[in-house]
């Protein structure tokens, strides 16, 4: 006989989004956090993934100064295409073909 927990069925609410049936959609549930992380685009996945490597949030932007968030943002650009270049001609590398 096995053993397990029982999980909450999901429910969709208004616009959409899934949620537990008796938990708030700010549980913050590993479901609820990778479906957020699912839904986000490949260019959002990677800046998400660079924000944490640098041990910062969306939320700790939102507190710097404007010099400050220039600079993490020109960073995170860095960051970004220093990503494509070492990548570049791999199979599934995004590319701008609209030049």
């Amino acid at each position: 006989m096995t053993t397990g927990t029982l999980k909450k069925p999901l429910t969709a609410d208004a616009s959409g989004s899934t949620q537990a049936a008796s938990g708030s959609p700010s549980d913050g549930t590993v479901e609820q956090e990778f479906l957020k992380y699912a839904q986000m685009s490949p260019m959002d996945r990677m800046r998400a993934n660079i924000l944490k490597s640098m041990g910062l949030s969306e939320q700790n932007l939102k507190a710097m100064t404007p010099d400050q968030l220039a600079a993490v943002e020109q960073k995170i650009k860095q960051l970004i295409e220093q990503s494509f270049q070492k990548n570049a001609g791999k199979a599934g590398q995004a590319v701008d073909i609209s030049a």
